[in-house]
């Protein structure tokens, strides 16, 4: 399968109305957007980029139009909502929940079919009121459930993130504070919640520059090794990388935010391996074995396509000489051939470790890890660390997780699950414990040291953020 020519889903600013939903073009790079007249959802920034995207936003756009104007829905929508602002973002999140399934529910009954991802997160990120939830839509309903003939009021953005909203003056002056005075609970070093939708609004510029360039999606990690393994106790993501980033791109130190974060994404996948291993194991022996064996678990795209920056794990331990990588999952079948599955592939190393003889070596298997493990019988060895990484366990396919994760406790599999918040990941310890774990307090649940620090907005919620492997679910041995 060729990733690079996959369709880019429209980002958070264009889901938001703030960039033309065909080009992903913002209003501060000369253009001025319209909106679209239907759905009054989403925003052009020209006739011909209407056009181009018509055959693809037709059925939703009438959808919605259908949806606001459908009684019944209307005052489902509305029952719940309070005039009064409140801080009580839990219970805004519920009442958010509640009302996006219900208008999810009605547009595919109107499409006969379910939503596709872009057209989930015009739901999901639809701009909606800090202190009440309401979005323009609603607004617009209430005023013809209130029989008003004047035209309503729309939503207001921050001024300093443009990515939180609210209804009136006095609504904003209730929640300010929470949004740009206190830092966002999960977030990261300390940041407030104004600050996170800045850091998500330079990453998303920054996308667009990649993607403009034909660079695709920003990756990189670092061709050095390391002359002896150092513990990742007492760092962090700028500490170990930023001037290397700042030396490899000639780039000034200030600029070098984006691409850290957009590094973190892949890289947090070797470095959350290190970290595991480092609080898994009693010593550092470890760190000196011939042959490194992970298992990574529910493997799928993103292993395969960042495959190359598990070397980091070899640059760290400059006294392992064979990196071996076993890739389980399903969904592997679809990025494979037949031939492909089960070989031991020679994967390309950098300059020094081809040099120095050492190797990174990959097999992939289509199959549940349990059932790989028990079609080996006596053939099957143990692995050094068994990693699932966003696996989704409490989400779906929990059943064969649990399996899985009985399979590893019975036989003292040295393991770790990640998440992408702290939902999921309270929700897999669970899951773990159920299945006998006993859990290492440092590897969860809490929040991931080795996590991608390229945050991403929660839908269908006030507030909130998630990030790639931001949760450690559990670790065990």
């Amino acid at each position: 399968m060729d990733f690079t020519k996959a369709k880019r889903i429209p980002p958070l600013t264009a889901s938001l109305g703030q960039a033309c939903y065909a080009c992903f073009k913002t209003e501060g790079e000369g253009i001025t957007l319209r909106r679209c007249t239907g759905c009054r959802s989403i925003q052009y920034c020209s006739a011909g980029c209407q056009q181009a995207n018509w055959k693809e936003h037709k059925g939703i756009c009438k959808a919605f139009q259908k949806l606001e104007n459908e009684p019944v829905l209307r005052m489902s929508l509305l029952f719940a909502l309070v005039d009064e602002p409140t801080t009580d973002f839990y219970s805004l999140d519920t009442i958010i929940a509640t009302m996006v399934a219900n208008q999810e529910r009605y547009l595919e009954q109107v499409l006969n079919r379910r939503l596709t991802i872009p057209e989930r997160n015009l739901l999901g990120w639809e701009p909606r009121c800090l202190a009440c939830a309401r979005t323009d839509r609603v607004i617009r309903m209430e005023a013809v459930e209130n029989g008003s003939t004047s035209t309503p009021n729309t939503l207001k953005a921050c001024h300093a993130c443009k990515m939180a909203f609210y209804c009136s003056d006095h609504h904003w002056d209730a929640v300010q504070h929470k949004h740009a005075g206190e830092p966002a609970e999960d977030g990261h070093d300390g940041l407030t919640q104004c600050h996170m939708n800045q850091e998500i609004r330079q990453d998303i510029a920054f996308a667009s520059i990649m993607e403009a360039a034909k660079m695709g999606q920003f990756k990189w990690a670092p061709e050095r090794v390391k002359p002896s393994w150092a513990s990742l106790k007492d760092t962090n993501w700028e500490a170990e990388f930023a001037s290397r980033l700042v030396q490899d791109f000639g780039i000034s130190t200030e600029a070098a935010g984006p691409f850290l974060r957009a590094s973190s994404e892949a890289l947090s996948m070797p470095m959350t391996i290190l970290w595991a291993l480092e609080n898994l194991n009693l010593d550092d022996s470890w760190t000196r074995k011939e042959t490194l064996i992970i298992h990574l678990l529910g493997a799928y795209q993103v292993e395969v396509m960042n495959a190359d920056t598990f070397e980091e794990v070899l640059h760290r331990l400059p006294e392992v000489k064979k990196l071996n990588l076993v890739l389980c999952g399903p969904e592997l079948a679809t990025l494979t051939t037949v031939r492909e599955r089960s070989q031991v592939m020679d994967m390309e190393t950098c300059p020094n470790c081809a040099g120095q003889r050492r190797k990174r070596v990959q097999q992939l298997f289509t199959q549940k890890y349990h059932e790989y493990a028990q079609s080996l019988g006596s053939n099957f060895i143990k692995p050094d660390l068994a990693v699932a990484f966003n696996s989704g366990a409490s989400q779906e396919g929990s059943e064969s997780w649990k399996e899985t994760m009985s399979f590893l406790v019975k036989n003292n599999i040295p393991s770790v699950f990640t998440a992408y918040n702290r939902e999921e990941a309270e929700a897999e310890a669970k899951l773990l414990k159920a299945a006998g774990a006993q859990l290492i307090p440092r590897l969860g649940p809490t929040r991931n040291a080795w996590g991608s620090i390229s945050f991403k907005k929660e839908p269908s919620r006030v507030t909130g953020f998630y990030s790639v492997n931001g949760w450690l679910a559990g670790g065990f041995r």
